[in-house]
């Protein structure tokens, strides 16, 4: 009962502020078109990705004599580097390739740092894809002195199997919580760091990028903050990233970021009571929390809770994990409601149901997902999806308990 009112009461929280950021004033920046910029890439076995990334950087509408783009290939095995210099022969794009030692993003990344020529920086993974105005629009905060640093929002490419579609889902509706953050407490403190842009002098003021979590851009994030910078995530600078193919690179790559916002928080703990009074950075940590204890106590307290209520019918027992799997088990709970009357155990349980699909659907529409009847099966089916989640979570903080080798990229 205490973790379904919790529950509730967090979602109803999420819900709330994104109800408040439609009705929030748009934030006006005056657009530059004339700042340097030193892209950085940090790479690492990525010959399928870093074409493409080089071709969308190439297509946007930002003048190519302000770009540099530096190349840091971190020790790679593939043809990463072959095809990164067959690139720069033909390009129109000032891009230097910096050979590093596989000692993780972070290093990549500090070393680029140390070869960048200008102020602004921007950092992009090499299986993303800018569009055409993506530059221009996280370059502008920047001019405001106040701003550490701007991010992306992000969406899946061409999603083709099913649990690329849950990606997709997933992904839009973490557009809409991050966004709804930034615009209702006017900064961003949950940060996507595959595309953001920061300011050299600020990172150098902070110690850069740090080797001790395995999500730099969530630790860089939590120290600007510390630092009075704010974070904006730019509601209409747009990146395409590539889809976990399957569910055992999904569990790789999320096992990593999970962990890592682990570290990060726990590192920069401090934050709590200096910033007691600030509301996102206060939820920033909850959310967290909770959710690792939820993923401990979900396995147990659902197997309980399903064995039972388990039908002795086959048939019975059918429908009962159907509804036990879908959005339809609140429904078919309201339809239920003269028979088995209501108790704060149902309506804490539809209610949370409910505000999830308004929430799923409404960032689906608004991100420009792509819908057809994979993306409604996903949808219908999305709490599967969830434990996964949680199953990460679980196994993720298991793993990386006893993990010595802290590299981001590995």
């Amino acid at each position: 009962m205490i973790i379904r009112v919790i529950l509730f009461f967090f979602l109803m929280f999420l819900f709330l502020s994104f109800i408040i950021s439609l009705f929030s004033a748009k934030r006006i920046i005056k657009q530059k078109d004339d700042v340097f910029i030193s892209i950085l890439i940090p790479c690492y076995n990525e010959q399928k990705n870093i074409r493409n990334c080089l071709k969308s950087i190439e297509k946007t509408f930002y003048d190519k004599k302000l770009l540099e783009v530096i190349i840091i290939d971190d020790g790679s095995t593939d043809k990463t580097a072959d095809i990164a210099n067959s690139y720069l022969k033909t390009s129109n794009l000032d891009i230097k390739l910096i050979k590093g030692t596989h000692q993780g993003k972070s290093m990549a990344l500090n070393l680029g740092l140390d070869n960048a020529k200008h102020e602004i920086i921007m950092a992009i993974d090499a299986d993303i894809l800018l569009e055409k105005e993506t530059i221009k629009k996280l370059v502008s905060p920047m001019s405001n002195k106040n701003v550490g640093a701007t991010n992306a929002v992000a969406v899946i490419q061409n999603p083709k199997s099913l649990i690329e579609y849950f990606q997709m889902i997933e992904f839009s509706l973490n557009n809409l919580i991050r966004i709804s953050f930034s615009k209702t407490f006017d900064n961003s403190v949950w940060f996507f760091g595959a595309v953001a842009c920061y300011k050299k002098s600020v990172l150098n003021k902070i110690g850069r990028f740090k080797t001790d979590t395995l999500t730099e851009d969530m630790d860089i994030c939590l120290e600007l903050y510390n630092n009075k910078f704010k974070i904006i995530t730019v509601p209409d600078a747009r990146i395409a990233t590539v889809a976990m193919p399957s569910v055992r690179a999904l569990f790789k790559q999320r096992m990593r970021w999970y962990y890592g916002a682990l570290q990060s928080l726990f590192k920069n703990r401090n934050l709590v009571q200096k910033e007691f009074q600030s509301l996102p950075i206060i939820f920033l940590f909850f959310n967290q929390y909770w959710w690792t204890f939820f993923a401990f106590v979900f396995f147990p307290m659902t197997a309980y809770q399903i064995h039972y209520w388990w039908p002795q019918k086959t048939i019975e027992a059918i429908f009962y994990v159907f509804r036990w799997f879908s959005i339809s088990g609140p429904f078919y709970v309201l339809y239920k409601l003269p028979d088995w009357g209501l108790n704060f155990l149902n309506i804490f349980g539809v209610l949370s149901g409910i505000i999830t699909l308004i929430m799923s659907i409404s960032a689906i529409i608004i991100y420009k997902a792509k819908i057809n009847y994979k993306t409604v099966l996903c949808l219908f089916f999305y709490f599967p999806y969830t434990i996964i989640q949680d199953a990460i979570i679980v196994l993720g903080v298991l793993k990386y308990i006893s993990k010595k080798k802290k590299y981001f990229i590995d």
